[in-house]
């Protein structure tokens, strides 16, 4: 790997039921050129530095969280970042007996990033267990749906880690909204928007 490929990081969680199967930690990263109007997480979408981390300290940082299922990244877009990401994933994973799973939120249709001439695209494709994949369309907007936030959002399968069977559970499992309290820090994620119910209610008790 050279030296100089670092990750652009929006945000990180260690720990959400919110965004893929199992509790997960999550990475945002900065710089989106899909833009979608409307996005949860617009603030994520100008390609400026934010933190840039190396693969290795964001691979010891997961690997320092004890009990998760699996890593998500969402943005921003991911696969913008494609030889970084790749590169954590196979960091965190090359050491462990079991693989952590990996959850990719996209505004790649399926067919784009396949048909993709981008080595690293097809890399990180490779590595993945499963994706949310389409750009946001706020007219089809639908808080209802599973780790979607519009209707032409597809969940697609690209290992047999997971499957369509298993759906139903995780709709119980994950909520549509989460608020993470730290010490000196309120993180907001999930697919209600930044004036969902929880952040009303917060906000009500302040």
């Amino acid at each position: 790997m050279s030296d100089d490929v670092y990750l652009n990081v929006a945000m990180t969680m260690p720990r959400s039921v919110a965004n893929g199967p199992g509790e997960r930690a999550v990475i945002w990263v900065q710089g989106c050129t899909i833009g979608c109007p409307g996005c949860y997480n617009a603030f994520t979408h100008p390609h400026k530095i934010e933190t840039l981390a190396s693969p290795e300290k964001l691979a010891d940082w997961i690997n320092s969280i004890q009990g998760i299922e699996g890593i998500t990244f969402s943005g921003g877009e991911p696969f913008e970042q494609a030889e970084a990401i790749a590169e954590v994933v196979n960091l965190v994973n090359s050491t462990r007996e079991e693989a952590l799973s990996v959850f990719i939120f996209t505004g790649f249709e399926i067919e784009t990033l396949q048909e993709s001439s981008i080595p690293a695209v097809q890399r990180l494709l490779s590595l993945v267990d499963m994706l949310s994949a389409g750009p946001f369309l706020l007219e089809q907007r639908d808080t209802n749906l599973l780790w979607r936030g519009s209707k032409n959002q597809q969940l697609i399968y690209l290992s047999e880690r997971y499957s369509h069977s298993e759906e139903e559970k995780w709709r119980v499992d994950s909520p549509v909204e989460e608020l993470i309290l730290n010490v000196d820090l309120i993180q907001r994620t999930g697919f209600a928007g930044p004036r969902g119910d929880l952040v009303k209610a917060f906000e009500a008790i302040e």
